[in-house]
């Protein structure tokens, strides 16, 4: 009976489906978010707030999404269904329901470890890679608009409200969320993939790690000339960032290696070194010991001069010369002089 597949608890009866549930939707935004069941699947439907129904400007902003939306297919982007009316809504959107929670409340509630926060990069640069390769510009990438899912910590890219496009022909102005925004979109120019790369740059910079810095610091560049041109090319950047240290552990270890004989070689030859200074130095030492002084000249007898003239023809024997004992050796010191600096250069 172990081996019998089944529920473990008693199965619950059918039942209507839910009410219509509210799960998001910010105070001073124009839309709602609301849970539905979908036979047997839970979907997210996004409408207007009931104040902005029947504008024109806010009706196309949510005709627009669904048309961006609808059009990416990604396992990190949050899949829109179709667009739909409901009764006492009007004109939604249903999408994707995503059980997981926004990235900044993920940050705050506790510290990923570095193997989640390399996912999560790695995961966010497939999804806007994708979106750049459709020619869609996200232009309001932030940790509100990063889901990560509770089962895995999947990271899904949601709301595309201000999103655009090449071929779309309205609402082109300059959007965005000013903290995370590029500072030419901030000043009211046009958005590009590298503005995208500067909201990424802003995200990975909350990250609790930071190995990615001079990356960060390359896509958040004030000039987007500086910035890199393309998701493959910071993916580069983060890459290498993620290997330096490694890198330059390995190649510290793999110099010690190479120079270990050149250092023990050394090591040998500074102690031959010392060995012959220390000769030296007995030698020296000992040719010091050896000079003596000589006495002084005792002088000449008053009396002498009393004696008569020398003989005529004959000659004075010259004065015999004092030898001198051999005194210490100058070249011997300065070579004891010159092997003492050489140590202790």
């Amino acid at each position: 009976m172990d081996n019998i597949s089944g529920f473990f608890e008693t199965t619950p009866a059918p039942s209507s489906p839910a009410a219509m549930e509210r799960i998001g939707g910010h105070p001073e935004g124009y839309c709602d978010l609301y849970r539905v069941d979908r036979g047997g699947q839970f979907r997210v439907l996004k409408c207007l707030k009931e104040a902005f129904r029947g504008e024109p400007m806010h009706e196309s902003l949510l005709r627009k999404e669904f048309e961006i939306g609808y059009s990416l297919r990604h396992n990190h982007i949050c899949e829109y269904y179709a667009f739909v009316q409901e009764p006492g809504l009007g004109n939604c959107i249903e999408m994707e329901w995503i059980d997981g929670q926004p990235l900044d409340r993920m940050l705050n509630a506790a510290r990923p470890d570095r193997n989640t926060c390399d996912k999560i990069v790695a995961e966010l640069c497939d999804a806007l890679d994708y979106m750049h390769s459709k020619q869609v510009l996200h232009r309001d990438l932030k940790p509100s608009n990063i889901l990560v899912t509770y089962n895995g910590n999947n990271v899904k890219i949601i709301d595309f409200g201000l999103s655009d496009t090449d071929a779309s022909s309205t609402l082109k102005m300059a959007a965005g969320t000013a903290a995370f925004a590029a500072p030419e979109v901030r000043k009211g120019g046009k958005a590009s993939v590298r503005s995208d790369l500067y909201s990424l740059g802003m995200v990975l910079s909350m990250l609790p790690v930071h190995k990615y810095d001079r990356a960060i610091r390359r896509m958040c560049e004030k000039d987007p000339v500086h910035r890199p041109a393309s998701v493959k090319e910071a993916e580069k950047l983060l890459r290498r960032d993620n290997t330096a240290t490694p890198g330059i552990i390995f190649i510290l270890l793999v110099s010690l290696v190479a120079l270990w004989p050149v250092l023990d070689r050394r090591r040998e030859r500074r102690g031959a070194e010392v060995q012959t200074l220390d000769s030296t130095v007995q030698v020296a030492a000992t040719k010091v010991d050896s000079v003596q002084l000589l006495p002084e000249k005792a002088p000449a007898k008053a009396d002498s001069a009393a004696k008569g003239p020398a003989r005529a023809g004959k000659k004075t024997a010259p004065a015999k010369k004092e030898e001198k004992k051999p005194a210490a050796d100058p070249a011997a010191i300065d070579e004891v002089f010159r092997q003492a600096t050489e140590m202790f250069e």
